[in-house]
């Protein structure tokens, strides 16, 4: 009884407080690992009869199977259009992983995300051949890495994206045609979390404390749904992906599908795919996001050196 009145304080104050304190925050982003329990100890309670217990248990087992529950759902067998995926490649750490992402996976869109101005000139290189259009963004001023797309369809047009919040990454907007469809594509880095800084926050996080990071990942949500809603009613497909430093019961996730964007994972997962951190992982913060494709099948692949997995799908154009 004590582990799900727990659970369910600990839900509730997510629920008032979302990601504004380092606590809550990190409760909702490590969420997956503290429900886990609550599914068989629901049944164990049932079965001797504890019925407070189980009663205390059922608000969080509901939070999990609704939450992840989809995770169980069929994966779709129909041929893609095209394969996406998006990497956070890790500051430094050089091309090994992105290279091996390639080799195996195969995506024709590529999305990364901690790229050194080192790592861009190497895989501009390595990669000529593999993706003879490629983009790479802007690199913070304050951290020194960037975003890029790589892509075996036409670059038609690039654009930075305007309208961020102080503190948050620098962006651009990558055109793309794809099989003669518009297609906007968006590689996101948002804003890290700073949880063991104090109120004043870190000189080396640029978005700020805990609180000020979360309002800037959250504001950064809401300009990136507001320019993928934007570019939907002009007419073109969106791809949103990248490294979003969120998990499901934090708020950017809520933000980004909230104007018709799809989470790919929710759509067609068959695994959590908690892709910060060595297998199995601490939490889900690489997602793929859609509107205009329709989501055929997730999957994560190898971290290799990164500290993130990469995430991989199969799309295929809507009819």
């Amino acid at each position: 009884m004590r582990y799900g009145t727990l659970a369910s304080a600990a839900l509730l104050a997510i629920a008032v407080l979302r990601d504004s304190t380092a606590q809550t925050y990190a409760l909702a982003l490590f969420a997956f690992w503290w429900l886990v329990p609550t599914l068989p100890l629901l049944v164990l309670a049932a079965l001797r009869r504890k019925w407070r217990s189980a009663a205390a248990l059922v608000v969080p087992a509901l939070v999990f199977v609704t939450t992840w529950g989809p995770s169980l759902a069929p994966v779709h067998t129909e041929k893609q259009d095209l394969r996406v995926a998006t990497y956070n490649a890790t500051h430094g750490v050089g091309t090994d992983g992105v290279l091996a992402l390639v080799h195996d996976g195969d995506p024709d869109v590529l999305l990364l995300q901690e790229l050194t101005g080192r790592q861009m000139t190497l895989l501009d290189r390595q990669l000529a051949e593999t993706y003879p259009h490629r983009s790479f963004g802007p690199r913070s001023q304050e951290q020194g890495d960037g975003d890029a797309v790589l892509s075996r369809f036409p670059i038609t047009a690039v654009e930075p994206v305007t309208g961020l919040p102080e503190g948050a990454r620098p962006a651009d907007l990558v055109h793309l045609d794809v099989k003669g469809h518009p297609t906007s594509v968006f590689s996101v880095h948002l804003a890290s979390p700073c949880l063991l800084c104090g109120p004043s926050g870190d000189r080396g996080n640029p978005s700020g404390s805990t609180a000020q990071s979360a309002a800037v990942r959250v504001a950064e949500s809401h300009r990136f749904a507001e320019l993928a809603a934007q570019r939907r009613a002009a007419g073109d497909l969106v791809i949103l992906a990248g490294d979003i430093n969120s998990s499901e019961l934090n708020q950017p996730l809520g933000v980004l599908t909230s104007q018709g964007l799809v989470d790919v994972q929710a759509a067609v997962g068959r695994w959590p795919h908690l892709t910060r951190g060595s297998w199995p992982g601490l939490a889900r913060v690489d997602v793929v996001l859609v509107d205009g494709f329709t989501p055929l099948r997730i999957w994560e692949g190898p971290r290799g050196p990164s500290t993130h997995s990469p995430i991989l799908a199969d799309l295929a154009l809507s009819a």
